[in-house]
């Protein structure tokens, strides 16, 4: 009886460490590595602000929070490029169509990081990335099996969302990187190749 009641025991304790596991991200590199952290921030960030040139305020910037996927929550596999899944219907989705050239901003404050770590969002230790580029549909059926995988497995309710919606993958080609870690300023234009092929050393 006591043995049964252990092990039950040691179930819960297993189950809610591996939840808790699932919320609590990989600590940030050090600071020096910029391309590092501009990378964990895309990784362990489930949302992004994205700000699009609006297609109903006209000459206004139009920013929405959207949810974003780089490869499964607890794997080290990524790419470094947000994904995102949105109805033609959606406003955001209608900017794209008429002007693709958007900003995704990240801030390791959506990671939670910085509150546990006791950082307001604006302290320049709590990291900073914006990525600028161009949205494009995805139509590569591995592209959208690999945002299947990232964005269904991080935002379940999304999987079953209406197909009549017209509901599209789309992908950020990124142009410019814009990356703020510490104190001593911004680098407004981190090199884009070095931060695609950059590997995590987890």
């Amino acid at each position: 009886m006591k043995s049964t009641v252990f092990a039950a025991i040691l179930g819960v304790v297993y189950i809610v460490t591996m939840v808790t596991a699932l919320h609590e991200p990989i600590p940030p590199p050090p600071h020096k590595d910029l391309v590092g952290n501009a990378r964990w921030m895309v990784k362990f960030s489930n949302v992004s602000i994205l700000a699009t040139h609006s297609s109903f305020l006209d000459g206004y910037p139009f920013a929405q929070n959207k949810d974003v996927a780089d490869g499964h929550f607890m794997e080290a596999l990524s790419s470094g490029v947000p994904y995102v899944y949105a109805s033609g219907m959606a406003t955001i989705a209608k900017d794209f169509m008429k002007d693709p050239r958007v900003t995704m901003s990240y801030s390791a404050e959506f990671t939670h990081w910085c509150q546990d770590q006791g950082l307001d969002n604006d302290d320049p230790r709590c990291g900073k990335v914006m990525l600028s580029g161009e949205m494009e549909a995805l139509t590569d059926s591995n592209e959208i099996t690999w945002a299947k995988y990232g964005m269904f497995s991080r935002h379940p309710n999304t999987a079953h969302w209406p197909p009549s919606h017209g509901f599209t993958f789309y992908k950020l080609n990124i142009k410019n990187i814009f990356t703020l870690d510490y104190f001593g300023g911004a680098t407004k234009h981190l090199n884009v190749t070095e931060y695609l092929d950059y590997k995590f050393q987890f």
